[in-house]
């Protein structure tokens, strides 16, 4: 058992992260937005302004918005959450998963030098896990 937790910690974001993921704009409308995450099967994307990350847009930010407003005519920049907590590629999954389990994010980005290089979802985690058991 204590090989097994020693191999898991091992474990860096860049191992788990998706490359070069999707992103968008503060100022894309959510009705395009939420189509590109239903044609790319994918449930959040980093937001990007001057090459920088400032925020985060999930589908779940999507789906609850529509019980409350209407999103018609509406922005990324109206839902996203702002500054969402990040990695860097050498980030132990123990730092990647105290995040998750804290914040109760189901993505998140990975930085390297101020730019979005990858993208951790529950999804890889729990696959890259499953395997050690």
């Amino acid at each position: 058992m204590g090989v097994i937790i020693m191999d898991l910690l091992k474990i860096k974001a860049k191992d788990i992260m998706i490359t070069d993921p999707l992103a968008v704009h503060p100022t894309e409308q959510i009705a395009a937005v939420d189509l590109l995450m239903s044609r790319n099967h994918i449930g959040g994307i980093p937001v990007i302004e001057n090459g920088n990350l400032v925020g985060l847009i999930t589908m779940r930010d999507i789906m609850l918005s529509r019980f409350s407003i209407c999103v018609n005519g509406m922005k990324v920049e109206d839902l996203m959450r702002r500054n969402p907590a990040s990695v860097t590629p050498e980030s132990s999954i123990k730092e990647v998963l105290n995040i998750i389990v804290n914040q109760q994010i189901d993505q998140i980005p990975v930085i390297d030098e101020g730019e979005v290089v990858g993208l951790i979802i529950n999804e890889n985690l729990l696959k890259m896990l499953y395997k050690y058991i």
